[in-house]
């Protein structure tokens, strides 16, 4: 069935041959209130759960309507925290878990029928017992489009509305919803039980009427069960709506889409919004939509143009701690210039200027996530053994391909065969390639997170000496044979080239990637201190350098211990030194780099 809509978009489905039984009054309404233009505040969208009908103004609100859809108790009491059932799309009595938030509002199963309200009823006496559906996501379920379950999806997208009481037209909306429950409830015999004066029970009646002619002419013609019930719940709410409101209602609508939201750590939350007008603009409806704690929003602008606005001047903790976060997400930044970041004040910002980002809400929302809590013990353990044991698998893999390599007679006969048989460079190859594979699989093409982009800044040019001298220490992997048994190319090859870089990818790129996942890092202008990722690579480098040098000499009975305290300090110092450079250079390259002169130094 096709539904007519006014020239705004909004539905009416009016014409005076449709309303029989409609006052001339009612009728009046009707076109009076196609002329004022209501704006059409509900849409329906597709979600990765299906189709949602949802309310412009109340965008953390989504309401599935499908026809014969049942949940059963147990099911319904384990649903996710914000679970709304109504009349009849859970199996079960009417219940509200406060602590979960799931409620199911109904009045057919677990309950006395003739003494219990109906589920319309029951959602308005809980709005205005204070019922504040402002602070998550909700989902709401229905099975059965009939005017009671309209009335309360309507009653739950418009609760913010509803609270204002002294409305004339509201107050009249508690009748119909009252004289519409007891119809439901009780069928039309006892309908003057609801103590409405004869004046005002016509006109509630002619308004129920009105609000039934669609569901009784799908009904008379035998084609109910094959309406599309997102179209028609969505044409009666606006015709509630028409009832309800007058233009004038709607000078502060915004029209509102959120993209993203999560927890912010200080019992905030943040989200991501589009909208037609500005941050400011919106601001009030923003309040007053998600309440007290809305601590951040972030309005998408155009095409991947964000601007970013605290608006809890109280929240600890700024904007300033969510641009570093952003900048070293996203892929388009490149410049050393400001204009080419995320960036701004403590208290608005937005994205690089005259630059789409590469970052879609749901990341932008994490970064600000990220930004706002300091990760748990539990979190810092994860990233950890997470790291720990790709560097293993990756360590081990290389170590089985050196011995294949090796004993293999493929290269016996090649002039690469002389340089395998004196050193471990099919080791550090192996490397290379295991590493450079992880990090493609784990970034997902994500590289620049994992160090492959330009460098930035210089002040870590400053660290050098330090990296010199802590190679000078063993702090990195020399072996003797480069100084007696290999020529020039074969020492550039195997010292100057494979082991810097197999060692740099390793651990400044991939491990430093996957430490660095949702922990505090700086960046080329903050304040130096010792991060996580940092001094967690530096501990895993540390232990990849002691295992190359005594693991040989303990397996060849030559062990010698007393070098290990001075070689694990100049390990751990070098680790921490590149560790530096490449967090605050936002590249694995200036490691590499200071890898290669360190060795060369020692060298020379």
């Amino acid at each position: 069935m096709s539904f007519k809509k006014n020239k705004t978009g909004a539905h009416t489905g009016i014409d005076d041959d449709l309303l029989p039984g409609v006052s001339t009054e009612m009728k009046r309404m009707d076109k009076e209130s196609s002329i004022t233009h209501l704006p059409n505040r509900y849409a329906i969208n597709d979600s990765s759960a299906g189709r949602v009908l949802i309310c412009l103004e109340v965008p953390n609100i989504s309401v599935r309507v499908e026809t014969g859809l049942t949940i059963s108790a147990s099911a319904a009491r384990r649903s996710s925290s914000g679970t709304i059932y109504l009349d009849g799309a859970a199996q079960c009595e009417p219940f509200m878990d406060n602590e979960k938030q799931i409620y199911n509002f109904d009045h057919h199963e677990g309950c006395i029928r003739p003494f219990t309200l109906s589920t319309c009823e029951q959602v308005l006496v809980m709005i205005l017992k204070g019922m504040d559906l402002r602070d998550r996501k909700w989902s709401v379920f229905a099975n059965e489009p009939d005017l009671d379950t309209i009335l309360a999806i309507w009653l739950i997208l418009n609760h913010l509305r509803i609270r204002n009481k002294d409305s004339d037209r509201l107050r009249f909306l508690y009748a119909v919803v009252r004289l519409e429950g007891i119809i439901d409830s009780h069928g039309l015999e006892i309908t003057e039980f609801s103590g409405l004066p004869p004046r005002l029970y016509k006109k509630v009646m002619e308004v129920i009427d009105y609000l039934r002619i669609e569901e009784i002419d799908l009904k008379k013609n035998a084609t109910w069960e094959k309406k599309d019930s997102f179209e028609y719940t969505a044409l009666i709410l606006q015709k509630i709506d028409s009832i309800i409101y007058r233009s004038e209602d709607f000078l502060d609508f915004k029209e509102l889409k959120e993209l993203a939201r999560v927890e912010l750590a200080c019992n905030r939350i943040a989200i991501v919004i589009e909208a037609d007008q500005g941050i400011y603009e919106i601001e009030a409806s923003l309040q007053r939509v998600y309440g007290e704690r809305l601590g951040l929003a972030i309005l998408k602008k155009g095409e991947d143009l964000y601007t970013l606005r605290r608006l809890d001047p109280f929240m600890p903790g700024d904007l300033s701690d969510v641009y570093p976060i952003l900048n070293y997400m996203d892929p388009v930044v490149r410049s050393r210039k400001n204009s080419n970041q995320w960036g701004g004040s403590g208290d608005i910002g937005g994205s690089p200027r005259g630059i789409p980002t590469k970052l879609s809400p749901v990341e932008i929302a994490h970064a600000c996530r990220d930004a706002f809590q300091n990760p748990s013990a539990a979190v810092y353990l994860f990233h950890f053994f997470y790291a720990m044991a790709v560097v293993c698998a990756i360590t081990g893999a290389a170590f089985i391909s050196n011995l294949f390599v090796s004993s293999s007679p493929w290269f016996s006969n090649t002039a690469a065969f002389d340089l395998i048989s004196k050193t471990y460079i099919s080791f550090f190859v192996a490397l290379i390639i295991f590493t450079a594979v992880c990090i493609v699989l784990i970034s997902r093409m994500r590289l620049w997170q994992f160090g492959i982009r330009v460098p930035m800044g210089k002040d870590w040019w400053i660290l050098l000496p330090i990296i010199v001298l802590s190679a000078m220490g063993n702090g990195v992997y020399f072996p003797n044979s480069a100084l007696y048994f290999l020529n020039i190319n074969e020492t550039i090859l195997y010292i100057f080239i494979a082991v810097p870089l197999a060692s740099e990818l390793l651990f400044r790129g991939l491990a430093y990637g996957i430490l660095a996942e949702g922990t505090p890092t700086k960046g080329s202008n903050s304040r130096w201190f010792f991060s996580y990722p940092v001094i967690a690579s530096a501990i895993l480098y540390t232990s990849f350098i002691i295992c190359l040098v005594f693991l040989p000499k303990f397996f060849n009975g030559a062990l010698q211990l007393e070098s290990f305290p001075e070689t694990a300090f100049a390990a751990l110092t070098f680790g921490l030194a590149n560790g530096i450079v490449r967090e605050r250079s936002h590249s694995i390259f200036p490691a590499i780099l200071f890898h290669t002169i360190a060795i060369a130094v020692f060298f020379f």
